[in-house]
C-alpha cells in the first residue's frame, strides 16, 4: 500500500478522533465492504491514540435497495453499547436520518457520521481545516445569531432575506456534544431553525443544492445549472424565478407535501478549506449561506427539542448562495469571506 494516502487518512482521521474520542470510552467504527480499507484503518488508529479503551469494528455488505435499506440488528445493538459510533460507510447507505442515528441517540449515545466517504474526499477538502479552531469559529459565530432577533443575508448574486430569530442555533462541525451528541465530518456550519413565519425577501440560490429525503426517494439537484431565486413572504415560498435549475426545483416541490414551501433552516458556512463541489461539502464553505425548504423539526439530532422546528415534511431541500454579507440585528457577522463578530 502506498505510504501517502495513508498519512492522508491517518490525518482527517485525526482531526476527528481528537475532538469526539474521550479517554476511557468505547468506539465503534461502522464501515462497508466497499469502503476503502485506508480509512477504517486510520480511524481504529486515531481513537486508539485518542484514549478509547476499546475500538470495535462492523462491516456491513453494501444494500441492493438503498431507499429501504434496514441495518443489521447486531449492528444496532453494538452501536447501543458503544459510547461513540463513527458511521464511515459509503455513500450507498442511507445517511443523518435513518435507523442507525435513531438507535443511537435513543440510547443517550454520541454518533459522528463521516459526510465525505470515498477516499478522495474524507482526506482533502473540509478535513483540511483545524479541527479545534473551527468548532471555536462556528461556536462564536452561532452565539452571535442566538443572541440577535433577526439575521439579515446579502449577496453577490442578489440574495436579500430576513429571517426572526426565536431560539438557538446549532453549531455542526464533527464534534459530538453531550447535548444533541451529533457530529457531522468534515463539515462547519451554524445552522438555525429561524422563526415560522418570519422569512422576508428573496434569496438567490446559484451554487448547490441537496435533497434529503426522509420519506421516499427521488432526484437531486446538485451543482446548480443557473442561478435559482426564491422569494418569501411570511416564511412561505411565493414565488420561483430561474431557467433549468428552477424547473428541476419546481419538480422536486411540485412531488413533495404542501410543507416544502416553508423556510425551515439558514445554514452559515464556517469552513475555509470546504470545496465547491457537487457534494455536502459545498454548504460548509465560509462566505456561503444556505436555507433548506420543508422540514427542520429533526435539527438538532439528540437536542432537537431546543434546536428543531415546527415544521413537518418529507423532505429538506438545501440551497446555496456564495459571496454573502450577514447582520445579527445590524451588526457585522460574515463580511470578505470571514466571521467577524
Amino acid at each position: 500500500m502506498a505510504i501517502f494516502p495513508v498519512l492522508e487518512a491517518m490525518r482527517a482521521a485525526h482531526g476527528l478522533a481528537s475532538v469526539n474520542v474521550r479517554k476511557g470510552e468505547s468506539v465503534l467504527v461502522l464501515s462497508s465492504a466497499d469502503q476503502d480499507e485506508t480509512i477504517l484503518g486510520a480511524l481504529v488508529a486515531t481513537c486508539e491514540e485518542a484514549g478509547a479503551t476499546s475500538v470495535t469494528t462492523v462491516i456491513l455488505g453494501v444494500p441492493a435497495a438503498r431507499a429501504t435499506y434496514a441495518h443489521p440488528p447486531a449492528a444496532l445493538a453494538a452501536a447501543r453499547a458503544a459510547d461513540l459510533t463513527i458511521v464511515a460507510t459509503s455513500m450507498a447507505f442511507p445517511r443523518a436520518y435513518d435507523d442507525m442515528t435513531e438507535a443511537i441517540l435513543g440510547a443517550g449515545r454520541r454518533l459522528v457520521l463521516i459526510n465525505n466517504a470515498p477516499m478522495p474526499d474524507f482526506c482533502r477538502g473540509a478535513s483540511l481545516a483545524d479541527s479545534h479552531a473551527l468548532l471555536e469559529t462556528t461556536r462564536r459565530a452561532a452565539a452571535a445569531v442566538s443572541a440577535a432577533r433577526s439575521i439579515h443575508v446579502r449577496s453577490r448574486g442578489g440574495t436579500d432575506l430576513r429571517v426572526g430569530v426565536c431560539r438557538p442555533c446549532m453549531v455542526l462541525t464533527g464534534y459530538a456534544d453531550d447535548e444533541c451528541r451529533f457530529g457531522s465530518y468534515p463539515s462547519g456550519e451554524a445552522m438555525l431553525s429561524p422563526e415560522e413565519g418570519t422569512a422576508e425577501g428573496v434569496f438567490v440560490a446559484d451554487q448547490f443544492g441537496q435533497v434529503v429525503y426522509l420519506t421516499s426517494s427521488g432526484p437531486q439537484l446538485g451543482l446548480l445549472a443557473d442561478p435559482i431565486s426564491l422569494h418569501f413572504s411570511k416564511g412561505r415560498l411565493i414565488k420561483l424565478e430561474g431557467g433549468v435549475a428552477k424547473a428541476q426545483l419546481e419538480a422536486i416541490i411540485a412531488a413533495a407535501d404542501d410543507q416544502v414551501h416553508f423556510l425551515g433552516e439558514l445554514g452559515i458556512g464556517t469552513n475555509p478549506c470546504a470545496r465547491p463541489i457537487a457534494h455536502v461539502e459545498n454548504k460548509f464553505r465560509i462566505g456561503t449561506a444556505h436555507i433548506a425548504l420543508g422540514d427542520n423539526h429533526l435539527i438538532g439530532w439528540g437536542g432537537a427539542s431546543r434546536y428543531g422546528g415546527k415544521i413537518i415534511s418529507g423532505r429538506h431541500i438545501d440551497l446555496v448562495t456564495a459571496d454573502v454579507e450577514i447582520d445579527a440585528d445590524g451588526v457585522p457577522l460574515i463580511r470578505n469571506g470571514d466571521v467577524v463578530a
